[in-house]
């Protein structure tokens, strides 16, 4: 049950994000006149290469990062708010800040390691091998900082299901709440989005760089106790019904090609 709501989030969070990504995206693409077409495996631009320039690649390629970038910001702004709130909307805030901060920093060390999505400003600022490594390790480390970060953001996540939660119940506890929904919501990404490219297939999965530093500074956590209001542990109908939804829609709505 508890893996059935936290999967549910992760999927709705994930979709919430990379719409938004991909809208910004569109957005900036049209403010240059460029023409472009989209379905749910990715953004295809329907110009010569030679129609492109600097400020173009800069601003196209960038716009979904930075977006996620805000995002991010809001979502755990929003997750650290409502920490102690018992109700499990705050879950969805939480894996939002994980997608957010995957697509921005995933975007960077994947386009420096491939020359693709984000990597092409990079190209097209003339930055060596090198700037490219730095940008890749530095991505890498922050995503492994933020894991650790919020740690405690993930055990008190415990207080809706949970009055306390005790030390030896806490990895039993992740691997619901985090665990299995990282891995099962990854595969059915991936499935939804097939075919995906190197570029996408790195982004997808970029998460588990939050997900296992969250895991591992678990391990030394203490017991911890939240309140003596009672809890019900059970799956929310309503929340997996719109993920499924969600997932539908995205799946038939851009299963053929839409021109902007």
């Amino acid at each position: 049950m508890i893996a059935a709501n936290s999967l549910a989030y992760y999927l709705l969070s994930y979709f919430i994000v990379f719409i938004l990504h991909q809208a910004f995206t569109i957005i900036s693409a049209r403010m240059f006149g460029f023409n472009l077409e989209l379905d749910y495996t990715d953004i295809r631009f329907l110009v010569s290469r030679y129609e492109w320039y600097f400020d173009s690649v800069k601003i196209i390629y960038s716009a979904g990062p930075l977006a996620c970038l805000l995002l991010a910001v809001f979502m755990i702004v929003v997750a650290f708010r409502y920490r102690e709130y018992s109700g499990k909307l705050k879950l969805f805030f939480l894996w939002g800040f994980v997608h957010s901060l995957s697509m921005l920093l995933g975007s960077a060390y994947a386009g420096s390691l491939l020359g693709e999505g984000f990597g092409h400003v990079l190209i097209w600022m003339f930055l060596p091998d090198t700037g490219k490594l730095i940008i890749t390790l530095i991505s890498l480390f922050l995503l492994a900082a933020a894991g650790f970060a919020i740690t405690r953001l993930f055990l008190l996540s415990g207080n809706s299901y949970y009055n306390n939660l005790k030390t030896d119940d806490i990895k039993s506890f992740l691997n619901y709440q985090l665990i299995i929904p990282f891995i099962a919501g990854t595969m059915i990404i991936i499935l939804l989005r097939l075919p995906v490219s190197f570029y996408e297939l790195l982004r997808i999965v970029t998460p588990v760089m939050v997900v296992f530093p969250v895991w591992l500074n678990s391990l030394g956590s203490t017991d911890l106790y939240y309140d003596e209001i009672p809890r019900e542990t059970k799956i929310s109908g309503n929340l997996i019904i719109a993920a499924l939804v969600i997932l539908g829609a995205y799946r038939i709505v851009l299963n053929y090609p839409v021109q902007f």
